[in-house]
């Protein structure tokens, strides 16, 4: 059976709040338990470009970059030997990383985004409300942004058709024109409430024509009731049903080349619900891994 590398990505610095870095060593032994010797665990040590100045509206670029040029490195490599990569962030903008390296393996024309979240995160450094990075990584991933936040031998690393945007509650103004232009796939969850999550998925499975498809997965895409241990908790959003069906299905396409599992903050997770829920996605995905 296929082997998964396990990729830390100690980053909160492009996100406004502290403790997403330590997912990974958080989810250490749910790892080993689950994945057993089909694990390949990659540590990373963090940035040694914290603190550095930053342009505006590009807060922590340095430290953000530096993460994930290191982080695209592991992932070349653990594509390059036939593993899953699975990216464990972190905040948001860590997909930037995994992203250009599927794209510069696969080639982005072969390659989709499924990207499950409470928000679009594709500003611009020119639209962006908070200058946080996390808020920008699809963005960038289309050749949007500034050449400040390129990180490998191409620009673009995906197209706007091959985008789907599952389960978004919050987008800012400066977001809506980019969805249009770039013709990307949004189902926000106002259109899961009207149809069910079953329906959704299969419409976005069927609409979803590549052969390789990164998933990327953040926590806030469910209720902040149901999953508070993250910085952002919003109401509105997906149950757990909902978000491990919407994996699930992804999984069970036997096309996921890629995953990122963020914004998962080990230090607002006293009582280890958090825990247990991403216990939960690690199973779901190993039995989806064949």
């Amino acid at each position: 059976m296929r082997r998964a590398a396990f990729l830390e990505a100690p980053l909160c610095a492009g996100s406004p709040t502290d403790g997403s870095q330590y997912a990974f060593s958080a989810l250490r032994e749910e790892i080993a338990s689950i994945w057993g010797d089909r694990a390949i665990l990659c540590p990373m040590a963090p940035s040694d470009r914290a603190g550095m100045s930053y342009p505006p509206n590009l807060k922590s670029l340095q430290e953000v970059c530096d993460v994930c040029r290191r982080l695209m490195k592991q992932a070349e490599r653990a594509l390059s030997d036939g593993m899953l990569p699975i990216t464990m962030g972190g905040d948001h903008s860590v997909a930037m990383g995994s992203i250009a390296a599927v794209a510069e393996t696969v080639g982005k024309e072969n390659l989709s985004v499924l990207w499950i979240d409470g928000h679009t995160d594709i500003n611009t450094e020119r639209t962006t409300e908070s200058g946080c990075i996390h808020g920008m990584p699809l963005a960038q991933a289309l050749g949007l942004c500034t050449d400040a936040l390129n990180l490998g031998r191409e620009k673009v690393h995906l197209l706007g058709q091959n985008l789907f945007i599952l389960g978004a509650r919050s987008i800012d103004e400066g977001e809506w024109p980019i969805i249009d232009e770039q013709g990307v796939h949004l189902i926000p969850m106002a259109q899961i409430r009207a149809r069910g999550i079953e329906a959704v998925m299969s419409e976005v499975m069927q609409r979803i024509s590549t052969p390789y498809l990164h998933v990327s997965f953040d926590v806030d895409c469910m209720d902040g009731e149901v999953f508070p241990a993250t910085g952002y908790r919003m109401p509105g959003g997906m149950t757990r049903y909902e978000a491990f069906t919407a994996m699930g299905r992804a999984m069970e396409s036997g096309r996921v080349c890629s995953v990122d599992l963020v914004e998962y903050n080990p230090l607002l997770d006293a009582d280890g619900a958090g825990r247990a829920d991403m216990s939960a996605l690690l199973s779901l995905i190993a039995r989806g891994v064949k």
